[in-house]
């Protein structure tokens, strides 16, 4: 091994290299004594000025981040916001005055670093106080909103107290009609009758000033101005004063008293510590002082900046002096390292072409040749393994490795197929998933009908869950034949049908995640050529899919249309999901995969989708992006009424 070290790749590389880097020395020492001169003239630059430069450029870094910042500070909507962009400049902040402690005063002189340091104490203060103003801002936007929440649940109050009462009214005046059309005594019957009349239009008026009331209060926690805040409130003393008129006809009534402490609960919104009004004012001051505070922080920042400013300048014209001195030596210089260079280049030709061309070369060259054979397959291959050195090694390597390889070849390929069955079984869990669950729901739902004797609805349910099953087994079927293409005859399919079949079998899911569906397919009017079962799978898988897109996002919506081309049907699907990568959208319709996180999907239902589309001679593409809606578009071919 000695030997081999000696003597080796390892050691005729250091020898080559070795000699070429004593050109290199040899370049090095004349252009050290070449540039002595230029090191003298490039002193004053490196002492004095591009310190001066430096810092500055440093500086004005450091105050732009402020300048940038401080808006963001104000318009912050969340504490992490505000607690991330206040950590930002207290950072820059830090770091000016640590550059300012680090520069040596015959750089910078005493004024300047003065005048610097007590701009820097303004911009703390003020940034402090609009950091505060923030704090303050986002109280009174927790308040506000906790106000307005509790004021909801007093509403719901009294509606549950006022909605009854009228119906109660409602019912006594209809007795009241009754008994004055079948009764002599009518004149006693429609005294009643005017007073019921009365009571009830009493509570309809109490209930609609009710509703204007928390109506007004609550769109006091949003108004901009003062002025605006005074006439609501002004407006809604007029309307409390009528629902107290409204109360004191009611006053025979027994349940007037709980009515009149409910709308007192809903008015106590508008004065006291829960006055909705006055935190809104006491809001906009503060917006009005944050916004104040902003325009300090931009007349600091300005200051600062131009004082940075005349710093550059001065750095760069005593810069541009001392360059020019230096000019000189470097072109002096020049000549000399152009003549050193030109031997090294010859030597070092003469080494690559001499030692690393005709020997290493040539061998790794020989053995890459053997490498891409194995790796096509070739396990027969004749490996060479001339020399004695670092590169014989390797090709004895290789030849053990193509050993190997060839003995755990079959195990590989058993492996493989095993992982293929795994994922099937995945993708068959993940094709059965939606209609167990649909199953499930029915089957409480015929549960809970059966206890309630109602048989013909339980029925109904039993019937679904056997159709249900019976798409089960034609999944099944469907997803094992995905590999060859199905010899079924296409038929005249209602495509309107099979979408409110798919979401109806998708009902529960919609209603637990709270999904907003537009269903724009005109029912029984657009036919496509296609099998009812295997779309109606491709609809549940690009619905389901959109579903799980959108969830946990605000207001979710799906729109499902369609519309004439040709001879051709477009389908369109557009979720207001979080959007697609688009180094995603390439693969989306790829057999296993899938951007779900572990457990959730395994990445069949897509490239099944792909495949019954394609069987139908139709098409399916998506179009997306991060943050965007995602729309996907099927097109199928119209059926005509005479086809079939």
């Amino acid at each position: 091994m000695s030997f081999l070290h000696f003597s080796g790749i390892r050691g005729r590389l250091f020898l080559a290299f070795g000699s070429v880097a004593a050109m290199t020395v040899l370049a090095t020492s004349i252009a050290w004594i070449s540039f002595g001169g230029v090191g003298d003239s490039l002193k004053k630059i490196v002492t004095y000025n591009l310190p001066t430069v430096m810092l500055a450029t440093r500086l004005a870094e450091k105050s732009a981040v402020i300048t940038a910042t401080a808006p963001a500070l104000a318009a912050a909507e969340s504490e992490f916001e505000r607690a991330r962009t206040w950590l930002i400049l207290s950072e820059n902040l830090k770091d000016i005055r640590n550059l300012l402690d680090e520069v040596d005063v015959i750089v910078l002189g005493h004024e300047a670093k003065f005048s610097i340091f007590s701009m820097i104490d303004g911009l703390q203060a003020n940034l402090s106080a609009l950091d505060t103003n923030v704090r303050k801002r986002f109280w009174f936007k927790e308040r506000n909103a906790d106000l307005v929440n509790r004021l909801r649940w007093t509403h719901t109050d009294f509606l549950d107290e006022v909605e009854p009462m009228i119906e109660d009214a409602r019912f006594r005046i209809e007795l009241a009609v009754d008994s004055a059309q079948s009764n002599d005594e009518k004149i006693v019957k429609n005294l009643s009758l005017t007073l019921e009349t009365q009571r009830q239009a009493a509570l309809l008026r109490l209930n609609a000033t009710g509703n204007l009331a928390v109506g007004l209060i609550a769109r006091a926690a949003s108004l901009p101005d003062s002025t605006s805040l005074n006439d609501t409130s002004l407006f809604l003393s007029e309307v409390q004063g009528r629902a107290i008129s409204d109360i004191n006809q009611l006053k025979t009534l027994p349940e007037s008293l709980s009515l009149s402490q409910s709308l007192q609960d809903v008015m106590a919104f508008a004065s006291g510590d829960n006055d909705l009004f006055q935190l809104r004012r006491d809001e906009l001051t503060t917006l009005s002082d944050g916004q104040e505070l902003v325009a300090i922080n931009r007349e600091l920042v300005r200051r600062l900046q131009d004082l940075i400013t005349e710093l550059v300048e001065a750095g760069k014209i005593s810069s541009i002096e001392a360059a020019s001195q230096s000019e000189s030596s470097i072109e002096n210089g020049k000549l000399m390292l152009l003549t050193v260079a030109g031997f090294s280049l010859i030597f070092a030709v003469l080494v690559v072409w001499l030692y690393v061309g005709r020997n290493l070369v040539r061998r790794i060259t020989l053995l890459d040749e053997n490498m891409r054979n194995i790796a096509e397959g070739d396990l027969n291959t004749h490996v060479f393994t001339e020399g004695n050195d670092e590169i014989s090694e390797m090709a004895l390597a290789l030849r053990k490795f193509r050993d190997t390889l060839a003995e755990t070849q079959a195990e590989l390929v058993q492996a493989g197929k095993l992982a293929a069955l795994g994922q099937l079984a995945a993708g068959v869990a993940h094709e059965l998933n939606q209609p167990l669950a649909a199953i499930r729901s029915y089957a409480y739902n015929t549960n809970r009908l059966m206890d309630k004797e109602e048989m013909e609805e339980a029925r109904v349910a039993l019937n679904r869950i056997s159709g249900l099953v019976e798409r089960m087994a034609s999944t099944v079927n469907h997803l094992r034949n995905l590999a060859r293409r199905p010899t079924n005859k296409l038929e005249a399919i209602d495509l309107g049908k099979v979408c409110s079949d798919a979401l109806q079998l998708l009902e529960e899911r919609v209603r637990e995640e709270g999904v907003h569906i537009s269903f724009e397919i005109e029912p029984r009017v657009w036919q496509v050529k296609a099998e009812a079962i295997r779309l109606e799978q491709v609809f549940i898988n690009l619905i389901g899919n959109a579903i799980d897109a959108m969830a946990g996002t605000n207001n979710p919506r799906l729109v499902i249309s369609a519309k004439e081309f040709e001879d051709k049907i477009l389908i369109f699907m557009k979720d207001s999901g979080t959007g697609i990568k688009n180094e995603n959208l390439a693969h989306i319709f790829d057999p296993f995969f899938t951007t779900k996180s572990p457990g959730e999907g395994v990445g069949l239902g897509l490239a099944i989708s792909y495949n019954i589309i394609k069987d139908f001679g139709g098409s399916i593409s998506v179009t997306s992006s991060p943050g965007e809606m995602t729309t996907f578009m099927i097109t199928l071919i119209r059926a005509d009424q005479y086809d079939y």
